[in-house]
């Protein structure tokens, strides 16, 4: 693994550094526990150097391990990520704006940015109105998702460079997550066209049933579009014309007043 990421100049290379900071991504939601030869495994390493390294991150704070030998990550991991979030001029800007929308309409506000093929949220601020709970179940801050079926992620690979734009659509695999998902790149080809500047784009029951959700982008000085604002409700309570004249203006209001914090 270490050699796969060597550079140019390997003396001013730490190929231990990277080997403990692989570790810590051996940790996900499908994989909270690791042991030694579970994480010697993916990382390529032996066993006696990966249990250095593990030993190393564990006096360090950033792991922890309990009686079963098994490693976790600590709650320090937590407060370097949320640190690197903070440091994130779009979201600082975008707080106020996000926590306004959310008290005007109940529902849940969330901020999302291009990662790679999915779009991930680096704020969010939970709505309470009834039903809100159920369709945010497993959403959280830090939630990656499928560009092709969250209105963040559509919103976002619209306003990409067409030649960004194609080689994005042709590395996504579109998979059916909900009854409305999007499933080939003609059709998503087809529905990015039809996306106007400055507008709001609807997800429809694409990511899960039951779930409809509205966003807008936000630019830069540029104009490049470099996050978007997604509001998210029951489908149950807002039929897509309803969601569109109700909250689309909201939602496109508030992507407004952020790209103009940005200077």
């Amino acid at each position: 693994m270490a050699k796969q990421l060597d550079p140019e100049h390997p003396g001013k290379f730490s190929s231990s550094l990277v080997a403990g900071m692989a570790m810590l991504t051996c940790f996900d939601a499908e994989h909270p526990v690791r042991g030694i030869a579970d994480m010697a495994a993916e990382l390529d390493l032996s066993g006696s150097t990966t249990h250095r390294y593990a030993t190393t991150l564990v006096a360090l704070g950033y792991l922890e391990q309990g009686p079963s030998r098994k490693y976790w990550l600590s709650s320090r991991v937590c407060d370097v990520g949320l640190s690197l979030l903070d440091s994130i001029v779009v979201r600082r800007v975008a707080r106020e704006h996000l926590k306004e929308l959310r008290a005007q309409t109940g529902r849940t506000a969330s901020l999302g940015v291009l990662a790679g093929t999915e779009v991930a949220y680096i704020d969010r601020w939970q709505g309470s109105r009834q039903g809100q709970y159920m369709i945010d179940v497993g959403l959280g801050l830090g939630t990656r998702l499928p560009v092709h079926s969250s209105a963040a992620g559509k919103a976002l690979l619209a306003r990409l460079p067409e030649a960004e734009q194609r080689e994005l659509i042709a590395n996504l695999r579109l998979s059916k997550r909900a009854p409305k998902s999007i499933t080939t790149k003609t059709a998503l080809r087809g529905e990015l066209e039809r996306i106007v500047t400055g507008g709001v784009v609807v997800e429809d029951e694409e990511l899960l049933a039951g779930r409809r959700a509205v966003a807008a982008e936000v630019v830069d000085g540029e104009g490049a579009a470099i996050a978007a604002v997604e509001l998210a409700v029951p489908a149950s309570a807002y039929a897509r014309e309803r969601l569109l004249k109700d909250l689309g203006p909201k939602v496109a209001a508030t992507a407004r007043h952020i790209t103009a914090g940005l200077g």
